[in-house]
């Protein structure tokens, strides 16, 4: 679970809202909750997110739970961030990531800590090797608002912090009006547009980190599909209304 849940703590623009998410699993049924709060104005956002494992993923992830702030500045209609903040506790581990955003610099310094059996054994210190003005999660707000201005069976990259091995690129890539309405049948919703990323990370022991979003006219994700994933075919995430 150590991916997947960047790309399931989802928000759109409005004052404020809170999402929950069930996360499940062929064969195994369900496997996890993320809940989110969030809230939005005019010139700012934050968001504030959990997850927990539950059922095999928890056995295999040793009991991992994940919590998120996010906060960020808005400009138009893009959402530009500013501070990011992970804590992940799994077995006897603690792991703190945060990623800082400097736009008169054009940097971003990302800090990592590990600590094992409350004893820090890894810490580090430094600026991404490149600059984007998202992360994982004002990367999804912005990519739903690019949709509107394409056209199906396109594609286009975004760049986020969180994908250093590939210089931030998302691809995303929008399938045919015939593709996308054979996938919302899949995962059974309704009123969506269909959008697909590339993360080029192993998230569940995937190729490529290939990741599947089912998009509402409110711009909430109301079903989330994990391709080729090790012990299953695919992981999803639903909306619980």
């Amino acid at each position: 679970m150590r991916y997947i849940i960047f790309f399931l703590l989802l928000f759109v623009s409005v004052k404020a809202e809170t999402l929950h998410y069930k996360v499940k699993a062929p064969l195994f049924g369900t496997i996890g909750q993320v809940n989110i709060n969030y809230r939005a104005t005019q010139s700012n956002y934050m968001i504030d997110a959990s997850m927990k494992t539950s059922g095999f993923a928890k056995t295999l992830s040793g009991n991992r739970e994940e919590h998120y702030q996010v906060n960020g500045k808005v400009s138009g209609q893009n959402y530009l961030a500013q501070h990011f903040k992970q804590k992940a506790h799994f077995k006897k581990s603690d792991t703190i990531l945060e990623y800082s955003f400097d736009y008169q610099k054009k940097k971003i310094r990302k800090i990592k800590k590990k600590w094992k059996n409350s004893k820090l054994i890894n810490s580090t210190d430094r600026y991404l090797n490149y600059f984007a003005t998202n992360d994982l999660f004002s990367a999804y707000h912005n990519i739903v608002k690019k949709l509107s201005k394409r056209a199906d069976n396109t594609s286009f990259i975004i760049k986020a912090a969180g994908l250093e091995k590939f210089y931030g690129k998302l691809e995303v890539s929008i399938p045919s009006q015939q593709q996308q309405k054979k996938e919302a049948r899949e995962l059974g919703v309704k009123d969506v547009r269909i959008f697909h990323i590339i993360t080029h990370k192993k998230i569940l022991g995937s190729e490529n980190g290939e990741i599947i979003f089912a998009v509402g006219t409110d711009g909430i994700a109301k079903a989330v599909r994990v391709l080729h994933t090790s012990y299953v075919s695919h992981i999803d995430a639903f909306l619980l209304q």
